[in-house]
């Protein structure tokens, strides 16, 4: 076979691999959104919390405990957070192990800044690694660190040490 014929089934395996790991995806996708839309309060209260747009950032989302009904929803990079219906359309989320009354907009907004530090503090976990484990993405922070890590290191000038002087040995006191 020429390398004409290689790279063209080579780029047919790859493209029905992408294909199917998306497929996959919005699946899960759509079952972790089925909660969110049987519950309106619940897709309320993430809009709240979120966005409009929260499913890019959601993994899944499961029904913890019937009362108070009590959802865990689980965050794209494996982190989570609960929220609560406590009745009478009073929604409570905890975040991080704090709760946050969703009828205050002060609570809402800190739910919502300690959401966005559980995103942006661990951040999404894609790269696989060869152990079939999954590795984060390096970061900016990473990068200049390995820089400085390879970059040629300065020893400073070894200075020999003086030679020691005999210790004197005294004699005992004499009493």
């Amino acid at each position: 076979m020429n390398k004409q014929l290689l790279l063209e089934k080579y780029i047919k395996v790859a493209v029905r691999k992408a294909l199917k790991e998306e497929e996959a995806k919005q699946q899960r996708a759509t079952k972790a959104m089925y909660l969110v839309y049987r519950f309106p309060g619940l897709k309320k209260t993430m809009i709240d919390l979120m966005s409009p747009s929260f499913g890019r950032f959601i993994q899944d989302v499961s029904l913890v405990a019937p009362k108070p009904t009590t959802f865990n929803i689980k965050l794209i990079n494996d982190q989570e957070f609960y929220v609560v219906y406590d009745g009478k359309k009073n929604w409570t989320s905890r975040v991080s192990g704090k709760r946050y009354n969703m009828q205050e907009l002060g609570e809402i907004e800190r739910a919502s800044q300690g959401i966005a530090d559980l995103l942006e503090l661990s951040y999404a976990l894609t790269e696989k690694t060869e152990g079939g484990g999954e590795a984060p993405q390096p970061d900016a922070g990473a990068e200049a660190f390995s820089a400085a890590a390879n970059a040629p290191e300065v020893t400073p000038p070894t200075e020999e040490p003086a030679p020691e002087a005999p210790a004197e040995e005294t004699p005992p006191a004499e009493a």
